[in-house]
């Protein structure tokens, strides 16, 4: 069976005289891939990878620009692969696109929640790499998730009593209610005798 191609999600900044502002970043969509073999040159990124049910991913990426390799950092886990890659060439002009080949590609899609128009980037906020589990160490990212969201180290719903008292809220949160005008009975809505006439 031939290897499944991963979705890809990408986003980019650019600077021309700040290095650490000029990035590409890139997520590998892989769920259940623990160990994945990632060779990251220059030019290209490959990646592969099995999950424990022996389905195969691989994808291969040739950048439409070179990478500064040493200074580029990634993190996998078990649903994907964060990348967060460096351009070689600091410049103030984003890159047309990722690929080297114009060609579209059906696993390439733009990471929305990452993205700012090239020239809304200088107004955006910085990405703050401790979102995601302190300074670039991304091993404690779905813990940090976890209690992000009310449910401690294993995740979980978070807790939602604190909306049931919103101030001027009254939409069925909070003890005031408009039901106390309604009079009382067991009658369900069009339960009701159709009104006589009177002559």
């Amino acid at each position: 069976m031939p290897a499944i191609v991963p979705q890809v999600l990408w986003a980019q900044r650019s600077n021309a005289s700040d290095p650490e502002k000029n990035i590409i970043y890139l997520t590998v969509n892989a769920a259940d891939v623990s160990s994945p073999k990632i060779e990251l040159t220059p030019t290209k990124l490959s990646y592969s990878g099995s999950d424990p049910s022996g389905k195969e991913f691989e994808v291969e990426i040739e950048f439409f620009e070179d990478i500064d390799v040493e200074n580029s950092k990634y993190h996998s886990n078990n649903r994907y692969s964060l990348f967060i890659l460096r351009k070689k060439d600091a410049k103030e002009e984003f890159w047309p696109r990722l690929l080297k080949d114009k060609k579209k590609v059906h696993w390439l899609k733009t990471d929305f929640d990452k993205w700012v128009d090239e020239d809304e980037q200088e107004a955006a906020p910085a990405e703050d790499p401790s979102q995601y589990g302190g300074g670039l160490d991304f091993s404690s990212l779905g813990n940090d998730l976890g209690s992000a969201l009310g449910g401690g180290a294993g995740g979980g719903m978070p807790d939602l009593s604190s909306l049931a008292n919103l101030g001027g809220m009254n939409g069925g949160f909070g003890n005031d209610s408009d039901d106390d005008d309604l009079p009382e009975g067991d009658d369900e809505p069009g339960d009701e005798e159709p009104a006589k006439e009177e002559n």
